[in-house]
């Protein structure tokens, strides 16, 4: 009695069958994980910016410095030094929390009494929304118009150039 197996052609067509799957998902997922990680940066700017307006309602300056969470996994959690010393260090009980990978940079605009708050992801970190060598940003300068938001990331073609935060 002969056994039963598949035969190669059936094989074949499985293979190509899977293959064909494999062209359409795989960048739809890539696209669906960079879609997400732009929502992280978009919350972790959102909440600086909230951060920061209170420490300014507080202490009647904006802080400055950067909260760096690109070497650490989870959440890094950052707040002032002092009342008097308006600089960002990290804290184990600090108010304002960074997801990682990212970094988010505070400088204050003395010529407007705004602040410009950068979101950056270093580049290889995220999720294919690097933008060249420098990865990806997202900024908002409250001195323009306070809900614009700015941005570098291959993905959504904006193309601006990230300002320098300290």
């Amino acid at each position: 009695m002969r056994e039963k197996a598949f035969s190669l052609i059936e094989l074949l067509v499985v293979m190509a069958i899977i293959a064909i799957l494999a062209v359409i998902a795989i960048p739809q997922y890539n696209k669906f994980r960079a879609n997400a990680f732009w929502g992280k940066m978009e919350t972790n700017l959102k909440n600086a910016k909230a951060w920061a307006q209170q420490i300014k309602a507080d202490y009647d300056k904006y802080p400055s410095g950067t909260c760096d969470a690109s070497s650490v996994s989870g959440t890094l959690k950052c707040d002032i030094t002092s009342a008097t010393n308006l600089t960002i260090t990290t804290k184990n009980d600090g108010t304002l929390k960074v997801d990682s990978p990212l970094s988010v940079c505070f400088k204050p605009q003395s010529s407007c009494d705004g602040i410009l708050i950068v979101v950056k992801c270093p580049n290889g970190k995220c999720s294919g929304l690097e933008k060249g060598s420098n990865g990806a940003a997202l900024w908002i300068n409250t001195c323009e118009n306070p809900e614009k938001l700015h941005c570098s990331a291959s993905l959504f073609n904006c193309n601006e150039t990230v300002p320098q935060c300290p």
